[in-house]
């Protein structure tokens, strides 16, 4: 007889091997933290990138339909084992002030859908009617992502004008630009009609957690500066043609995810945790010591070249860069160390949250788990009912060991209730508002996660211990979300220890985290609720695709004058 074991039980039995070297979730879960995570060996689009490779990927261009002003449809195929899957993408140019970072737009210069086989016949009419409608489109479940995006109003214009001309980019004109074209949103698992995670099949590339949200803009440039200088105009020379990324700006939205998924978000940090155990235990050969090295000066270079602008409360590029420098003098003198990468952890630990996590995203190049092992493990069961029949004294024993940091954010304050989540009515995204300035009427989002278990916790004084908890319930039924809560609550590392309401809530922090866990970084915050970042800065193009690049396109170098 055989015997499944399931990916959280799975998942706890490798923490359970590491537990010496796990850092506790009282470092792990803060806020600060959270908020200095970099992207790592283990962020989807690298894992993605690493399966695309293994299995032999192979994509190409099918069809590219454009007018010299770069207005016009493109057709990419992905040979991605038994599946075929195509990228559609229709393109025009707006007014620059109708550019926006925010969902409530309603044009786009690129909008585009990754679906399930050829996009041809009636599926092609489809796709080409409702496709540039975004949400107002509707679709059927052969529609796996839908995206949209602009043109980088600074960067664009200026990179065809220099291919054009014959000549390469100015790389101290474009020293912080990581972008051609950026993203205002991605949607997929269901949404307006298309196909949902659970209707993946089995061996379906894609059906491992959060593949799908990833899959136009070298093609464009190359494409316009060949319209605008005829003979004159050259491609992107070898080193800029995987230098720029996607762009991507994202807000308030990713908040609620973290407060409503305690077992998905425990699964991505235990990841990361697991392997950072993995690595502080290992030897110091002078083969990873100088991997390590090498990893150290590719942040390095990549990072100097960055953004001076003021990117508080996060470092930028330029002081990362500086960063990497002390974490290189650091490294030397932790070399003949017994555990060097140990002892590099435990100097960071004194150098600040985005030195620390800096220092965990490098040592994590060093880990070698299989891919399909940590992809098992991002499979996660969020379901777990509340036991009625638990009592008062089982109910405050969790809230002691589990939740015992809910003292420290100073909840009984006026100040701890000041903001209310709300899906707004004109963006059908989740947003924030003070309750002074409009009344929730029983609508906002139930992510005020530490404030209802702290007035679980009070209403319980009024019971003894031996009361079942569904007659607290009864009597109270305002806390049964609590009480629920206490139910998916039950891993280490799924409680962001923060209160959303909060005054003085920092939405940056945890919006980082999630992005890190996606893959992008250079974070630039446009103010306390948005950000903006850059994914796939040096992956690889078409051509390039299910080859065994590996790693090496992460944290790319900025092309010099020659490019």
């Amino acid at each position: 007889m055989t015997t499944t074991v399931l990916p959280d039980a799975r998942l706890q039995a490798e923490l359970d091997q590491r537990r010496a070297l796990l850092r506790p979730p009282k470092v792990a879960m803060q806020p600060a933290v959270l908020g200095a995570a970099r992207l790592t060996r283990y962020s989807f689009s690298r894992t993605m990138l690493r399966r695309a490779a293994r299995d032999r990927w192979c994509a190409r261009r099918v069809r590219f339909d454009m007018d010299d002003q770069g207005h016009g449809e493109a057709v990419y195929e992905i040979d991605a084992g038994d599946h075929k899957l195509s990228f559609v993408a229709f393109t025009t140019t707006i007014d620059e002030r109708e550019h926006t970072d925010r969902v409530i737009a309603e044009r786009w210069e690129i909008s585009a859908a990754l679906v399930e086989g050829e996009p041809s016949g009636e599926f092609g009419g489809l796709l080409r009617r409702e496709i540039p409608r975004q949400e107002a489109g509707r679709f059927d479940p052969r529609v796996l992502v839908l995206t949209r995006g602009n043109r980088s109003v600074r960067f664009f214009d200026y990179l065809v004008d220099a291919l054009a001309g014959g000549s390469q980019p100015d790389p101290d004109l474009v020293a912080d630009a990581g972008y051609i074209l950026r993203s205002t949103a991605f949607y997929a698992n269901g949404k307006y009609g298309m196909r949902s995670f659970e209707g993946y099949p089995e061996g379906h590339p894609l059906r491992v957690p959060y593949r799908a949200q990833f899959v136009l803009g070298y093609d464009l440039v190359e494409h316009c500066a060949r319209a605008k200088g005829a003979q004159a105009a050259v491609p992107f020379g070898e080193h800029w043609r995987r230098y720029f990324g996607l762009g991507n700006a994202t807000g308030l939205g990713l908040v609620p995810f973290a407060f409503k998924h305690p077992r998905v978000i425990h699964a991505w940090v235990a990841i990361r945790e697991m392997a950072l155990a993995d690595v502080r235990s290992l030897p110091g050969t002078s083969d990873r010591l100088d991997q390590l090295e090498a990893w150290i000066e590719r942040a390095h270079l990549h990072f100097v070249h960055g953004t001076r602008d003021d990117c508080r409360p996060f470092l930028n590029s330029v002081d990362v860069a500086a960063a990497a420098v002390r974490i290189r003098e650091a490294l030397d003198g932790c070399r003949d160390d017994r555990l060097p990468f140990d002892s590099l952890y435990r100097w960071s630990e004194h150098h600040g949250p985005e030195t620390m996590e800096l220092v965990v995203s490098l040592l994590l190049e060093l880990h070698q788990a299989d891919d399909d092992l940590i992809d098992d493990l991002l499979t996660v069961d969020e379901h777990s009912p509340l036991d009625p029949a638990a009592t008062v004294g089982q109910v405050r024993q969790i809230l002691a060991s589990r939740f015992e940091w809910l003292a420290r954010l100073d909840l009984d304050d006026a100040s701890a209730d000041e903001w209310w989540w709300v899906i707004s009515d004109n963006t059908d995204e989740p947003r924030r508002t003070r309750r002074d300035r409009l009344d929730p009427a029983h609508r906002d989002i139930a992510i005020d996660v530490a404030l209802r278990l702290w007035r679980l916790r009070a209403a319980l004084d009024d019971y003894h211990e031996g009361t079942p908890i569904h007659r607290v319930l009864a009597e109270h039924p305002e806390h049964r979300l609590a009480a629920e809560r206490l139910s998916v609550s039950d891993r280490a590392y799924a409680e962001p220890r923060d209160n959303p309401c909060s005054a003085h809530y920092l939405p940056l922090q945890l919006q980082r985290f999630q992005l890190a866990m996606y893959g992008m970084d250079n974070f630039k915050p446009k103010s306390t609720d948005w950000l903006r970042v850059t994914l796939f800065q040096g992956a690889p193009r078409l051509g390039d695709l299910g080859t065994d690049a590996g790693d090496a396109w992460v944290l790319p170098a900025r092309p010099g004058r020659s490019g």
